[in-house]
């Protein structure tokens, strides 16, 4: 798991492991953990302006 204090949007890449997408760090090539990866899609989110139900 990625131990990067701040991650933001621009800076997370998207791998394939096996059969499933994971996001990872471009920095570290981790892949980020879910507290890292919930801040993330809440900043991806609010730049796309789509309201959330």
């Amino acid at each position: 798991m990625c131990d990067c204090p701040k991650v933001h949007f621009y800076e997370v890449d998207f791998k394939l492991v096996g059969m499933k997408v994971v996001p990872s760090h471009k920095n570290c090539c981790e892949p980020l953990s879910n507290e890292q990866f919930t801040k993330f899609e809440k900043e991806l989110v609010k730049l796309w302006g789509i309201e959330q139900a």
